[in-house]
């Protein structure tokens, strides 16, 4: 029996979108992978660079040994910290964890979100503020997640040096709620060692959104993308 061009066609484009798409996600996945080694290989390699000044003994001093032990024991906590990072989002990839989505209230969110970036502000000249949100403006996602999500986008900006930052958040009663994140550039600064990368933030943060029931969007010019950030949260059920 001949069927339909029609039909036949149809089911031929839906497939060959599903595949460009799949094979859009596996390409994604594969360089977002390949960052992911080098930013994990590259503050490792400090580590070893360090330990082996220290076991061929050119040291200057039982002072200068510590600090050199002192430096590598630092970085290997943060790039242990790092990893379990990357092994939590492979399993909110998977499933194998679940995000809390629930109504969140974003004031006392956002108010911790200040407290917790303010000193590194100070530390870096950087003016951090923070736009005033309704008491009663709710979304539905996990709060620590999103929390820990809004923590890192700032870090980065700072790493990039920027001046003044800022975080507001656009409320229109008939759609999403979107958070806004503002950061003049600047010059950037001296990598802390084992530190993520700013841009490895940006992608880290991005491939978490999805699980927070959220979207990240770039909404800065195209020089400097990430200099205006909206994440896009939708009010609870």
């Amino acid at each position: 029996m001949d069927y339909p061009q029609g039909k036949d066609f149809t089911d031929l484009a839906t497939l060959q979108l599903a595949y460009d798409r799949l094979l859009h996600q596996a390409q994604h996945r594969s360089a977002f992978l390949g960052t992911a080694s080098h930013e994990l290989r590259s503050p490792i390699n400090q580590i070893i660079s360090l330990h082996q000044l220290i076991l061929e003994d050119l040291c200057e001093n039982p002072a200068e040994e510590r600090e050199f032990i002192a430096q590598a024991n630092q970085a290997i906590q943060t790039v242990l910290k790092n990893l379990d990072l990357l092994i939590t989002l492979s399993k909110l990839d998977i499933g194998t964890l679940q995000p809390q989505l629930q109504p969140t209230l974003l004031e006392p969110l956002l108010t911790r979100v200040q407290r917790l970036v303010q000193m590194q502000c100070v530390n870096r000249h950087c003016r951090f503020s923070l736009g005033p949100v309704e008491a009663s403006l709710s979304v539905q996602t996990d709060a620590a997640w999103l929390e820990q999500v809004l923590v890192m986008l700032i870090e980065a900006a700072l790493a990039q040096g920027s001046p003044q930052i800022s975080l507001t958040v656009a409320d229109d009663a008939a759609s999403d709620v979107v958070i806004h994140l503002g950061a003049n550039p600047g010059e950037a600064q001296t990598p802390a060692p084992a530190a993520l990368s700013p841009e490895f933030r940006y992608q880290l943060a991005a491939r978490l959104a999805p699980h927070l029931n959220g979207t990240l969007e770039q909404l800065g010019p195209s020089a400097n993308p990430t200099s205006h950030l909206g994440l896009r949260l939708p009010r609870p059920v």
